[in-house]
């Protein structure tokens, strides 16, 4: 049998389920949710009955929130505006005008009953910053009350407890200070001006100890020891430096180098002190600063120091707390200048970039003074001990001098260096100057390396053959800073002289190539360990592909180019640029030659030995033969004083 429908069983689900008039009801029947039929009929139920009374107490909270968002926001309104007044207020410049200030804006905040601490906080944190650097007496005084008026009252606000770590530490660095400065022992060197006559004690000579210099600070004495053995001539110019009073009414810097913020720095990780960048050199006239008007009592305006040292230090002393070193010079990383650091915390960067010439004596006592020198002032600075029998004289590269010469007593006056008359000097390889028109450039011959190519070349100069027609007639690229000329792919030189491509009476020779089997040559420039010969700033020899033609053209290298050291057709470097490679850099092809001029030599005649292409003597080196060759004439120049030039 089959059924063609289905009768529906009877269950508790189905059974007894009808429509009804209460619509909702019947809809969460069907859903079979019942329970919620049951919260409308009893939500139903309990509006019947308090209906009537719910309805006012909701517009009540209502009304009240409302009332309380307002509030809210007049509330802050006000208290930004109150922030604002408390910064306002801790805008002076002076201390002596923040008091008066910000006593109107505490009361005002006492007053509204918030921001009491906020403004109690800003007030001692800025009454520190403007205290006046080196400290004054009085001044810490003031500063030191004023951050106890906070702790009094806010020592234990939980709300701010950074807020009070921070004041105590300063306070009790700022007692510290006052206790320093008032303390018998030093109130003898309190207060210092430029009325004061320094103490500066008469030196002791010692046998074979270091020397030890002593900077009298508004912090207290500072005593340094000086590693002469292995720094001579840094001790030398320092020692020199603060026996002549350089540093005297100077400071040190007002912050402390720390490279926290600058991971990528020398210091990097380092925390440093530095004085000295300007100071009263010996032999400069120092003036008054320019507002200063007639009578006004007044120190002079520091200079930077006139000459610069090859920097030096230790390389047996590693930096630690305490040590001492110079500075490398802004212009020219190989050399130092005056300006020296103290080191507060070391960092191995320091080792990579620096060498300690000394450190501070007296242990942790030293280092005290030491860490409190920022801001402070240099009264006055004493050589306490130094090597009897020694010279504190330096060798020393005046500002516009190619070459370094012993320290003297008056700055000489920058030249332009073919001016100068020709010295005789056996102990020291000859210099030339090469004359451009908007400067000089000054070489160093290597005589005892290629001693045939140094006669060539001053030889030729001394016979005038550079003062007329000569020029810079090739230039390989044409980068001027030093990343660009490296950037660039292939060579980089000035060469100049007589074109050898055109004839000239005298001069058709070829001299012996002395970069060829010359072990001297080899040994000098390290070639067999990977020195490079034709490096940058070397002067060399041109030539034709004729290793031994080369006579009258020069070129001057302003990057490394190893490839003209090749061993079987390498390029003879004689000489090297001693001032004015930047100037070099800057030479554009035809650039003319005004003169070549020997400012240097040795006691003895320059005669080369050369091999004459064509007339009696082909095929033989033997002494070159003399060229008159008639002067050029002379311009007119004298316009002016000569100042330095390259």
């Amino acid at each position: 049998m089959v059924r063609d429908k289905i009768k529906a069983k009877k269950s508790k689900q189905t059974e007894g389920l009808a429509a009804s008039k209460d619509k909702s009801r019947d809809v969460l029947a069907r859903t079979g949710l019942g329970a919620g039929a049951e919260l409308i009929d009893g939500a139903s139920k309990f509006l019947a009955a308090y209906g009537k009374v719910l309805g006012p107490a909701v517009a009540v909270i209502i009304i009240a929130f409302g009332a309380y968002y307002f509030w809210n926001r007049s509330t802050k309104a006000s208290e930004q505006e109150l922030r604002n007044k408390i910064e306002q207020a801790a805008r002076v410049e002076k201390l002596d005008e923040l008091p008066a200030k910000m006593d109107e804006v505490i009361a005002e905040t006492e007053e509204a009953e918030m921001l009491q601490a906020d403004a109690q906080y800003r007030y001692a944190i800025r009454a520190f910053e403007l205290m006046d650097r080196p400290y004054k007496i009085e001044q810490l005084k003031q500063v030191v009350g004023i951050m106890q008026t906070y702790l009094d009252k806010y020592a234990d606000d939980e709300a701010h407890p950074a807020w009070a770590t921070r004041v105590k530490e300063l306070q009790a660095s700022l007692n510290s200070d006052l206790e320093f400065l008032t303390s018998d022992k030093n109130k003898q060197l309190l207060p210092w001006d430029h009325h004061s006559k320094p103490d500066k004690p008469a030196t002791k000579e010692v046998e074979n100890e270091n020397p030890i210099v002593v900077f009298v600070t508004s912090v207290g004495k500072l005593r340094i020891e000086l590693y002469e053995n292995d720094a001579g001539n840094a001790v030398k110019h320092f020692v020199s430096l603060c026996d002549e009073g350089f540093f005297d009414r100077t400071e040190f810097s007002a912050e402390a180098f720390s490279n926290a913020f600058n991971p990528n720095g020398p210091f990097r990780g380092a925390t440093i002190i530095a004085a000295g960048d300007k100071g009263r050199p010996v032999g400069v006239e120092l003036e008054k600063p320019t507002t200063a008007k007639e009578g006004d009592d007044v120190d002079l305006v520091t200079e930077k120091n006139p000459y610069t040292i090859d920097y030096q230090g230790s390389s047996t002393s590693n930096f630690a707390e305490g040590s001492v070193a110079l500075m490398r010079d802004t212009d020219d990383p190989m050399r130092a200048r005056s300006e020296f650091f103290v080191v507060l915390e070391s960092n191995e960067a320091l080792d990579q970039n620096f060498d300690p010439i000394g450190r501070v004596l007296d242990g942790e006592d030293g280092m005290k003074i030491a860490r409190r020198l920022h801001g402070s002032e240099i009264f006055y600075t004493y050589v306490e001990q130094k090597r009897k029998g020694t010279k504190y004289v330096p060798r020393v590269y005046y500002d516009g001098w190619p070459v370094a010469t012993d320290k003297r007593s008056e700055v000489p006056d920058p030249v332009r260096f073919s001016k100068l008359d020709t010295t005789i000097d056996n102990t020291v390889n000859p210099l030339v100057v090469i004359e451009l028109e908007k400067g000089d450039i000054v070489i160093e011959l290597f005589e005892d390396v290629c001693p045939n190519t140094v006669a060539n070349l001053i030889n030729l100069i001394e016979e005038g053959f550079y003062n007329q027609e000569c020029e810079f007639y090739r230039v390989e690229g044409s980068a001027t800073d030093l990343a660009e000329i490296y950037e660039g792919a292939g060579l980089r030189i000035i060469q100049g002289g007589f074109d050898q491509s055109k004839s000239r009476d005298g001069y058709d020779y070829g001299i012996k190539n002395e970069a060829v089997d010359n072990e001297k040559y080899k040994e000098f420039y390290n070639l067999e360990n990977g020195g490079v010969a034709n490096r940058r700033g070397t002067i060399a020899m041109a030539r034709t592909s004729d290793l031994n033609s080369a006579s009258t053209e020069i070129f001057i290298n302003l990057k490394d180019f190893d490839q003209w050291d090749n061993e079987n057709s390498p390029y003879c470097a004689f000489g090297e640029v001693l001032y004015g490679l930047d100037l070099a850099a800057q030479v554009k092809k035809d650039d003319k030659i005004k003169s070549m001029k020997v400012i240097r030599k040795r006691d003895h005649k320059y005669v080369p030995s050369v091999k004459y292409k064509s007339g009696d003597n082909t095929g033989e080196y033997i002494d070159k033969k003399h060229v008159d060759i008639p002067p050029a004439k002379e311009e007119d120049d004298k316009k002016g004083p000569i100042l330095g030039g390259g």
